[in-house]
């Protein structure tokens, strides 16, 4: 929605400020990438509302 375009600065930036905090070791564990997923969608629905997101795909992860 044009909702949520104009917001996505900030929803990045909640992303980023969220994995940035992730240990590498975290990602290895069991259920990584469903609590991974599910804490991104929470922050992405704390910027643009519940009722704009409501579930998050994963399409690529990268690590540096």
């Amino acid at each position: 929605s044009e909702a949520v375009l104009k917001v996505m600065p900030r929803i990045i930036d909640a992303m980023n400020g969220y994995l940035r905090a992730v240990e590498p070791s975290e990602l290895e564990e069991d259920g990584a990438l469903l609590r991974l997923r599910a804490q991104l969608l929470r922050r992405v629905q704390l910027v643009v509302g519940e009722q704009y997101a409501t579930n998050l795909l994963v399409m690529e992860f990268v690590l540096n």
